[in-house]
């Protein structure tokens, strides 16, 4: 009896329709590019009472982070091969690790606009943040190399 490898099914390799994948990105890119403009147009950022001037110390961070994801949006509209969907997705993720770890160390909030005792779940999400971010760039890039090797590293 011979066995053949085992594959993943379709449903696990489906991919979406092309222009519907478009569409996303196109959506993705202009709410990313929307925020990028409410955060930094007056009254930007400022107008969130959760914020103190402390956001200033982050607002440029925050702001590439907008840009990188709407950038590899943009970019998927020209070609989304899996391996750069997946090589996007590490780089937005790294990035977010960068952003909430400056979250963290600045701390950003005003807690007396919000109820009390929010301190400490606030710092948890960070963290919890972070580490997933952290867990998404590492298994963005495990899956970008895996998907590189299947197809013998064809661009």
């Amino acid at each position: 009896m011979t066995t053949t490898p085992s594959r993943p099914s379709a449903a696990h390799d489906a991919r979406a329709p092309r222009p519907a994948r478009a569409t996303g990105y196109v959506v993705a890119a202009g709410i990313n590019l929307a925020l990028v403009w409410l955060v930094n147009v007056t009254p930007g950022w400022r107008w969130v009472p959760v914020l103190t001037e402390a956001f200033s110390g982050v607002v440029g961070l925050v702001t590439l982070s907008l840009v990188v994801a709407a950038a590899f949006n943009l970019l998927y509209l020209l070609a989304d091969p899996p391996w750069l969907k997946r090589l996007g997705d590490a780089a937005t993720a790294t990035v977010t690790v960068l952003v909430m770890l400056a979250l963290w160390r600045v701390f950003p909030f005003d807690l007396a606009v919000l109820p009390a005792g929010w301190a400490r779940p606030l710092e948890i999400l960070l963290v919890v943040g972070v580490v997933g971010a952290a867990i998404a760039t590492l298994v963005n890039l495990a899956l970008c190399a895996r998907d590189l090797a299947a197809a013998g590293e064809r661009w």
